[in-house]
């Protein structure tokens, strides 16, 4: 029973998903995706509690086929530089793709107006700095990196490594990232806080 659940869940968040995309999040009504799941709302309120729920689920699933590996695949037992270069090739190469930059246009567009832009950081940005938060601890806790708070160190290496592209991909002042460009940011993000968190910085 469980599975038929699960899978009916995923029925409606791939359908969500289209009804989003063409429409849009205000346009969008749950009574045209029940429409279109073949069933009706009460349906849909069985598995999310509301439109704003339903919309970020589908943003979270977005990004996390993008992402997900590359927090899965930190792993403490290397050299800081090596793991850091290899989550930080991987965080600019997935943030950097354009349905995140649609979810993240869409989260802010609508974060003044409902709980969607809540939903979406406590479901999505903040879950992935937790993660990176326990492997920098963990480099912390063997000396491969100087002592501090680990969640204040992840949310540092999140901006640096966002900070030459984000502002511009969210603008619209560019549109994509070359290739070979992506792996010179990623390193330049890590060389920077590796300064700043090798075991003797002061």
């Amino acid at each position: 029973m469980r599975g038929k659940s699960e899978s009916r869940r995923q029925a409606i968040v791939e359908i969500a998903r289209e009804v989003f995309q063409t429409l849009g999040f205000e346009a969008t009504s749950m009574s045209e995706i029940a429409a279109r799941v073949g069933g009706s709302k009460a349906t849909l309120y069985n598995y999310f509690s509301s439109k704003e729920e339903l919309f970020v689920e589908v943003m979270r699933q977005s990004a996390e086929s993008l992402v997900r590996n590359l927090f899965d695949a930190l792993d403490a037992s290397l050299p800081p530089e090596e793991s850091l270069m290899q989550f930080g090739l991987g965080f600019v190469e997935g943030t950097s793709q354009p349905v995140l930059t649609r979810n993240y246009r869409n989260a802010i567009a609508e974060a003044h107006k409902s709980t969607v832009g809540r939903l979406f950081y406590e479901r999505g940005p903040q879950e992935g700095l937790r993660v990176l938060a326990r492997h920098l601890e963990a480099c912390m806790a063997r000396g491969a990196l100087r002592r501090e708070d680990g969640l204040i160190a992840a949310q540092q290496l999140f901006g640096l490594l966002r900070a030459e592209i984000q502002d511009k991909l969210l603008l619209g002042v560019i549109d994509s990232i070359p290739a070979d460009e992506k792996p010179r940011m990623a390193r330049r993000a890590v060389e920077v806080f590796l300064r700043a968190y090798r075991p003797d910085a002061g």
